[in-house]
């Protein structure tokens, strides 16, 4: 069994590379959306809208909320 890892980005290396900011992305989002403890049909309805307009979850949560706070 292969023990060693491959490194592909360590913080302070400079900018992070695509592969790793998705990821990076992919699980604060998800940590985003376990957070706020939503109902899972409206958690799947987040990450649907996010993925069909090409926007990570915190993206797509951060403009509901901005807009939200427009209209109050």
């Amino acid at each position: 069994m292969k023990s060693e890892v491959d490194i592909i980005w360590r913080k302070g290396d400079g900018k992070i590379p695509p592969e790793a900011k998705y990821v990076v992305d992919t699980v604060r989002g998800e940590m985003l959306l376990k957070s706020l403890e939503l109902p899972e049909d409206v958690a799947n309805e987040i990450r649907y809208n996010a993925g069909k307009n090409s926007q990570t979850i915190s993206h797509y949560i951060s403009e509901i909320v901005l807009e939200r706070l427009r209209t109050a």
